[in-house]
């Protein structure tokens, strides 16, 4: 339990603060994270990218700041709300219809639960490399506006993994740049990502001032009964998610924006500050939220750089997703533990709001210098372990620059090809052989 808990604070976190969200907070946890047993790693990530997904709607609410990328359309309706005085039957409806769309979205998978084993047998090795490709195909014609700039940020991300000895490989395959002893073991995963990620992040600075305006007091029956007058907007929300979460790259964006969009489209009379869409738009992105980490925990392929870092950290400790969650796994600790996320999360994106508000209070510039404090920590725990620590500073400092100069760009299509440059060219090497053989 106490897992999930600081999961859920740690969701809390990264869905208030704008430049945080769930890949920074993931990297930042990363040592403590290593140390943990599997099942407890798998509660404390559940736990902090359900929650992320429930408070990016408060942020957005109160302040017109969008914790995560998905939370664009509550600041479209539910910071129009606030300044309405509906502040708080914004904050309901949103919470509410995540939790609704949440635990619908555990049980209808949860009926599906046995057919996971025909998955693994229609998914060959090189089905699942056709999806990977196909993953970093959809990240790189929607992560910018100019696919050139998208494919050069995937080809340095994987020029950067390449870097260094590959020890696995039965061929000695060697990379390495610069007459430095230290590179032959590969550049730091979390120097790299601190770097080029993290960073850029944190230098696109939001201006958080507190909306003032007069708020109706509207008790929680009240606020129940219209959620309840409204359940539709929820329950096509729901659906929306259900099945664009599984869409590579941007599963919780697109699907919070088409439930959306689909909301204003059946409403004749549409103004902004829609309770109706706004609950639609929440409800897809909280089922979207778990839908798309189905094809990680399954067959291995993470959709979203926040899977593909914990891919990596779960590779570290040997564990292997399309072998080792079964059933049994899945219910004991995926279904079971989403539950308890999804209802704890609930309690603090709508009694609770108001107080986790208070976050900000604090500069965000004091924010972004204790943010990058804790990442020359963790740069220089992790590196201690295999004593390498001035080393991964050295690296972070080399790469600030770069990204610093990245910083108006989406680096997800560098982050990702980087975590999975070797899964990348392993299977490209398969498919080379497959091909050669057959013609």
């Amino acid at each position: 339990m106490e897992y999930l808990l600081l999961g859920v604070a740690a969701g809390t976190v990264a869905g208030l603060i704008p430049g945080i969200g769930i890949f920074a907070t993931l990297l930042l946890c990363y040592p403590w994270v290593l140390q943990l047993s599997v099942v407890e790693a798998f509660t404390f990530y559940l736990a902090l990218a359900t929650t992320t997904q429930y408070i990016g709607s408060v942020s957005a609410t109160v302040f017109g700041v969008p914790g995560e990328a998905s939370s664009l359309p509550a600041v479209t309706e539910g910071n129009s709300l606030f300044k309405a005085g509906r502040g708080s039957d914004a904050i309901s409806g949103a919470a509410l219809g995540s939790l609704l769309a949440g635990l619908l979205t555990v049980f209808f998978i949860s009926l599906a639960s046995p057919l996971f084993p025909y998955i693994h047998i229609l998914f060959t090795t090189y089905i699942q490399a056709t999806v990977l490709f196909l993953v970093c195909a959809v990240i790189i014609f929607t992560s910018n506006k100019n696919i050139f700039i998208s494919l050069a940020l995937a080809s340095f991300g994987f020029y950067l993994g390449s870097i260094g000895c590959d020890s696995n490989s039965s061929v000695d395959i060697c990379h390495v740049p610069v007459p430095y002893d230290e590179v032959y073991s590969g550049l730091p995963l979390v120097s790299v990502l601190g770097a080029l990620f993290v960073f850029p992040q944190m230098l696109k600075q939001v201006d958080v001032k507190e909306q003032q305006s007069f708020q109706l007091k509207h008790n929680y029956i009240y606020q129940l009964k219209l959620f309840i007058n409204n359940i539709y907007s929820s329950l096509r929300g729901f659906l929306i998610g259900f099945c664009f979460g599984f869409t590579p790259g941007a599963s919780t964006v697109l699907s919070s924006n088409a439930a959306h969009r689909a909301e204003i489209f059946l409403q004749k009379d549409y103004k902004k500050g829609n309770y109706k869409a706004l609950v639609g738009a929440e409800s897809a992105n909280n089922s979207a939220a778990f839908t798309t980490l189905m094809p990680l925990f399954l067959l291995g392929l993470p959709l979203t750089g926040s899977e593909a870092l914990f891919y990596d950290l779960m590779s570290i400790k040997g564990f292997t997703f399309n072998n080792a969650i079964d059933v049994d796994f899945f219910f004991n600790v995926i279904i079971y533990n989403m539950i308890l996320i999804n209802i704890l999360a609930f309690l603090v994106a709508w009694p609770f709001a108001k107080y986790i508000s208070f976050i900000y209070k604090i500069p965000l510039k004091l924010i972004s210098i204790f943010v990058f404090v804790c990442l020359l920590y963790v740069m220089w725990l992790v590196g201690g372990n295999s004593l390498q620590s001035w080393y991964y500073v050295q690296v972070f400092f080399v790469l600030l620059p770069l990204g610093y100069l990245l910083r108006k760009f989406d680096l997800i299509p560098l982050v990702f090809v980087f975590i999975l440059q070797d899964k990348l060219y392993f299977t490209f090497l398969t498919s080379k052989d497959l091909l050669l053989t057959l013609f």
